[in-house]
């Protein structure tokens, strides 16, 4: 897989309640994605963008006090999306080793960097199940996936779940439809007119966006 363009339902769960939006992914490898959100006559609320080593972040129909506060709200990092979309160094981190499961039909991987565990991966006979991030020897980021379908003839999961147990936050995706191995021009992945570069993480969506959507609900 090259490239993936699709389109998708999310619902975002925080202590304080939950929200719903839908979104377009684009991602092509190696280094290239772009996350929006968007209300449901398409006005965009929330852009996210990767290229390379930059990260962009827009909220186009926020206010000036809530762009100023975007950099405020980071519990998903660059690297977390690679991991869940570009894949390769991002999803085994380090050096990894693989053994056959209790249950015989999952294969575990476990990546170690310096003696410390990185990551987990639980394989199934359809692909990826569950991988788990560590931070500390704690489990920071959990990414389950679940309802895998024929997309192009690349068996893809449909449901994606980003789990950070210890904030007490998830984003639940359901993809509605995939592109597989489209031809995505330069021009998509462009920062948007009033973009704001990243030099660290990103939630999705923050709290500015969404009080922007809230502010249009």
């Amino acid at each position: 897989m090259r490239s993936l363009r699709a389109r998708f339902s999310s619902v975002t769960r925080l202590p304080g309640g939950e929200r719903e939006a839908d979104g377009v992914l684009l991602v092509a490898k190696p280094d290239r994605f772009r996350l929006r959100l968007m209300l449901p006559f398409g006005f965009t609320v929330f852009d996210y963008l990767n290229v390379g080593d930059q990260t962009w972040m827009a909220l186009p129909l926020a206010d000036a006090a809530q762009r100023n506060r975007m950099g405020e709200f980071a519990p998903f990092s660059r690297e977390d999306l690679g991991q869940a979309f570009l894949r390769g160094a991002y999803a085994f981190p380090g050096q990894c080793d693989a053994a056959q499961a209790a249950a015989g039909d999952v294969v575990v991987v476990t990546c170690r960097e310096g003696g410390a565990v990185r990551r987990t991966l639980h394989i199934g006979g359809t692909g990826i199940v569950e991988e788990t991030s560590y931070e500390g020897g704690a489990a920071r980021l959990v990414i389950r996936y679940a309802d895998y379908r024929d997309a192009g003839g690349v068996s893809v999961p449909f449901r994606i779940t980003m789990d950070y147990p210890q904030r007490q936050q998830s984003v639940d995706i359901t993809i509605d439809r995939y592109e597989v191995n489209p031809v995505l021009s330069d021009d998509l992945f462009r920062p948007l007119p009033d973009s704001v570069e990243q030099h660290s993480s990103v939630l999705i969506p923050p709290p500015a966006a969404r009080e922007a959507l809230d502010g249009l609900s």
